[in-house]
């Protein structure tokens, strides 16, 4: 069997053969839910030897304000962009998708080490102390980076994109009443700041985020995630988030001002949201909107928990089937993904994952879309930008000396220790899961005296080999 010629739908055809339906397509009894509360020890006390009395200990969150600032992502190793600004918080975002492990790690942590984990709503920034900190590290845009200096000055230095919504949803309803969020794009918009936003909301289509967004100088980009064109199956997979339709005509109007939209399919999830039916009224809604740029990734294989599983079988979803399929087997999953990934770019779509399986074919240097977007620098020390300098280079190996010098040319590195990680990762000593093995086509062909030397070559695929094997 020609596997490398089979299409998506052939291919999907082949593995619902392969792997069959669970037989637990039925609504499981109980309530779901996407929390797991671990909770405190109730009423815990410690004697005070000096006051010769019980003192009730209590770890206490502030349940109306976030403390949290301007950071570095924790996958900073592997991400280009990975400046992050957070200003909503909670235990539970508003929009309740059933697909959200945030949520379920988020509250699972907050009720391990708070007492008042059950007081937790939706808490903000205080706008005007951001607005003063970011003034103070504002100093330091454009100017040459250095390993002594903190991640953080390195990457404002670079003029790196603010990233809004990674950690949680940051334009929901009580933001449209209170603007915190709003508040924050003017200042980067007054700023000229570079501004990116991941997001299910369509609340910035509406004439005043639309404003905050067009009229900053250095670009805003805003990727939505959209995973389906079945609005059905949206309203129960993403039971308190806009409408496909909201979402999309938020979209048209940011288009129209001049805004680069990047659609988000993630989780893409096989045998759920790729009837193809539906693949093809999304495309043909996309285009009508104004959309050409998409981004990609699987579901994560560290999404998996029995709280999640049971948010989808109790709506009657085969969470099983597609985890065995998507995430368990991740190098499946990379397959079908890149797969559809081909049928989207017939319509002329731009396609670009954060999965290293299909990273060497992206349209786009960056998984984000926004390579030919913004002016300013990204994480050429990471490992995504590794996997393409790799394959920038063509038939010619690369040592570690080589892609050190080419990072240090376009900026240099974040930190010694996001360098150090992606040596090891360079080096195939790091988590497994990020090292430069995974990515198709990608092979190591020696060593010098700092470590493995790789090159590139298109055909050799260890996904394709392990495919034909299981299709035999």
């Amino acid at each position: 069997m020609d596997v490398e010629s089979m299409d998506y739908w052939d291919l999907k055809k082949e593995l619902s053969r392969i792997i069959p339906r669970t037989g637990r397509l039925f609504p499981a009894k109980g309530k779901t839910t996407l929390t797991k509360q671990k909770g405190r020890k109730s009423n815990y006390q410690q004697y005070n030897l000096v006051k010769q009395e019980w003192e009730k200990l209590e770890r206490l969150l502030n349940t109306e304000e976030i403390s949290s600032f301007l950071e570095v992502s924790l996958r900073a190793q592997s991400c280009p962009l990975p400046l992050n600004l957070d200003v909503w918080d909670g235990l539970i975002c508003p929009y309740r998708c059933k697909y959200c492990f945030a949520d379920y790690f988020r509250a699972s942590l907050y009720s391990s080490f708070f007492d008042n984990y059950k007081d937790i709503g939706l808490r903000y920034c205080n706008t005007d102390y951001f607005k003063t900190e970011l003034d103070k590290i504002f100093k330091f845009r454009g100017k040459k980076t250095g390993l002594g200096q903190t991640e953080l000055r390195n990457a404002v230095g670079m003029e790196m994109p603010v990233r809004f919504g990674i950690r949680f949803e940051d334009f929901h309803k009580q933001e449209g009443k209170k603007g915190i969020a709003k508040e924050m794009l003017n200042y980067l918009a007054d700023e000229e700041y570079p501004v990116m936003i991941n997001t299910k909301s369509d609340l910035l289509g509406r004439d005043d985020y639309l404003y905050a967004l067009a009229r900053n100088r250095a670009k805003s980009a805003i990727h939505i995630t959209m995973i389906s064109g079945d609005s059905e199956f949206l309203r129960e997979i993403e039971p308190g988030a806009p409408t496909l339709e909201q979402r999309l005509e938020s979209a048209k109007a940011l288009v129209e001002a001049g805004v680069r939209v990047v659609a988000r399919i993630e989780p893409f999830m096989v045998f759920l949201n790729d009837q193809k039916e539906h693949v093809d009224r999304y495309i043909q809604m996309l285009q009508e909107a104004g959309i050409r740029h998409i981004t990609w990734d699987t579901y994560s294989y560290s999404a998996y928990s029995e709280g999640i599983a049971r948010n989808f079988t109790s709506i009657g979803y085969d969470f099983e089937r597609m985890f065995m399929a998507s995430s368990d087997s991740q190098w499946l999953g990379s397959i079908m993904m890149g797969k559809l990934m081909e049928y989207f770019r017939k319509f002329d779509f731009t396609c670009a994952t954060f999965d290293f399986g299909n990273a060497t074919t992206n349209d786009d240097p960056i998984c984000c879309c926004v390579g030919d977007w913004f002016e300013t620098g990204n994480n050429h020390g990471s490992l995504i930008q590794a996997i393409n300098y790799i394959v920038s280079r063509g038939k010619r190996p690369t040592s570690w000396s080589d892609y050190n010098s080419w990072v240090e040319a376009h900026g240099g590195w974040l930190s010694e220790s996001i360098m150090n990680e992606v040596r090891l990762n360079w080096n195939l000593e790091g988590n497994v899961a990020w090292n430069l093995d995974w990515a198709a086509g990608l092979k190591p062909v020696g060593q010098d005296e700092e470590g493995q030397i790789w090159i590139y070559r298109p055909g050799d695929d260890f996904r394709i080999e392990y495919l034909r094997h299981i299709l035999r």
